[in-house]
């Protein structure tokens, strides 16, 4: 019998494919011959079966980025609250280790596209203002809790925060043995402990 095609997984790979040569040769030189012929297909149009053409494709790669990232921000606060699951949000979105290294280099390619691209645009707008409410709800907690000082403005607090760890995918890409995983790790936490009691 021939052997069943798991199509979300032929997909997947695909995408994984697809970061890996953008992360390597930028946007706009990974080709759909080329992420064909790293698939293994002698030819571009396979993938027409599964991404009708590149921008669709890159799409995808962008939304599953996106959702990547939520399904470890929801492993990283399962059973957290207040400055804990704060932390692990931050953790999660900052690109400290290989993986959210490639991931982050691919996003921050599809930024300068989603300047004119709408769909792009909205997909990396959607997770912001996902992760901003996240944040917002955290810090909430953390009030109620004690675990920090009344807020005068939370939501000024949830956009440092924000603006911060997207500007941490910038750096770490232009000058990645300065930026290192551990010295971003080492800048959240000192802005964490800030907000706490502890911290002054």
């Amino acid at each position: 019998m021939p052997r069943l095609v798991d199509h979300q997984e032929r997909r997947r790979s695909i995408i994984e494919t697809t970061w890996r040569l953008i992360a390597e040769q930028g946007i706009e030189n990974a080709s759909m011959r080329d992420i064909a012929r790293e698939c293994g297909y002698a030819a571009p149009g396979i993938l027409a079966h599964y991404f009708p053409n590149k921008d669709a494709l890159l799409l995808a790669s962008y939304q599953l980025i996106c959702e990547r990232t939520n399904e470890r921000i929801a492993a990283g606060t399962k059973g957290r609250r207040g400055i804990a699951a704060l932390r692990g949000l931050c953790l999660e979105i900052i690109p400290a280790d290989p993986l959210t290294v490639v991931e982050a280099r691919v996003a921050v390619s599809f930024w300068q596209r989603a300047q004119t691209e709408d769909a792009l645009r909205a997909v990396g707008r959607d997770a912001l203002l996902q992760w901003r409410g996240l944040m917002l709800g955290f810090l909430a907690e953390a009030e109620y809790d004690g675990e920090c000082e009344p807020l005068a403005d939370p939501d000024t607090v949830a956009d440092e925060l924000l603006n911060i760890m997207m500007g941490l995918h910038v750096t770490s890409m232009l000058d990645p043995d300065a930026v290192t995983g551990s010295r971003q790790r080492h800048l959240m936490e000192r802005i964490l402990a800030r907000l706490s009691r502890s911290g002054g």
